[in-house]
């Protein structure tokens, strides 16, 4: 089993509270993500397959609009770092 990286915040940021909340739902959306493609590796059912890869569809489209929501509170997201887009990233 891979460790799992959480997400990084710049302690010297103060965000907001819809700020923290969309940080903490793409954190628990990437980790949502990551439990639909384990359990995709661990089935052998074809049903069982099917519903893993309509389960990851779902997971990573919920992940993609937790980003753009993100995008509009000025939040970028870089791997697994997260970021304001008013502080200066090098």
């Amino acid at each position: 089993m891979v460790k799992k990286k959480s997400v990084k915040l710049n302690n010297n940021i103060k965000y907001n509270l819809d700020q923290k909340d969309i940080i903490a739902a793409i954190e628990e959306a990437r980790k949502e993500l990551q439990a639909c493609r384990d359990y995709f590796e661990l089935v052998n059912e074809p049903v069982l397959i099917d519903y893993a890869i309509y389960k990851e569809a779902a997971a990573k489209a919920r992940y993609i609009y937790l980003l753009a929501e993100a995008k509009k509170l000025n939040i970028r997201v870089d791997g697994f770092n997260i970021y304001t887009v008013e502080e200066n990233v090098d």
